[in-house]
């Protein structure tokens, strides 16, 4: 083999070592930069079109609230709230989260096991218990963010009105067994 040939097949496996270094530099991009992207968007939200923020809520509140919704919720309600059809319920228009502030606190702080009825439909999945691993803030900041989100305006839920939802529970630790208990639990108020 002459030394010309040598040459050419030294550039030719440069050439290959400079494609794979570049299409992985692409891919590394593309993961790093989708998330920061899609905060990114959820921070530069003001307003939900054609719609208004509920009393108290922010722009930050919006911003702050999506970060934790991202990061905690959109893997079982996904991007929009619409849920999974037939598994995890949609957060737009349910009572369960709309009608007062209590509930959906209780629901993060506890989670939930057995039949909860949603906009007519009934899932029987589980709801993890958020309580152990998000703060009072971050409860108050992601409920937030779904009651003014897609369509819903309900007011801003405080990490003052979570922690006194959490005193009330006392030493429970047990999710809450589907939506009959849920609905129970609604006439013991602890919020004004």
């Amino acid at each position: 083999m002459g030394t010309a040939s040598k040459r050419d097949d030294a550039r030719g496996g440069e050439q290959s070592t400079a494609h794979v270094v570049v299409i992985l530099l692409i891919v590394a991009f593309g993961v790093l930069a989708l998330p920061w992207m899609v905060l990114r968007k959820l921070e530069g939200r003001a307003l939900p079109p054609g719609g208004s923020l509920g009393s108290g809520v922010t722009a930050d509140d919006l911003a702050q609230g999506g970060k934790v919704y991202y990061r905690s919720c959109t893997g079982c309600h996904q991007a929009r709230g619409e849920g999974k059809p037939g598994r995890y319920p949609p957060l737009v228009g349910t009572s369960w989260l709309l009608d007062d502030a209590e509930t959906p606190i209780r629901l993060l702080l506890l989670g939930a096991t057995g039949p909860m009825e949603v906009n007519g439909v009934v899932y029987n999945d589980v709801m993890p218990n958020l309580g152990v691993t998000l703060s009072d803030e971050e409860i108050a900041l992601v409920l937030t963010y779904v009651r003014s989100s897609w369509g819903n305006s309900a007011p801003a839920i405080t990490k003052d009105d979570v922690a006194r939802v959490r005193a009330s529970l006392g030493d429970r630790q047990a999710p809450w067994a589907g939506g009959a208990e849920l609905a129970a639990a609604r006439s013991t108020r602890v919020l004004p």
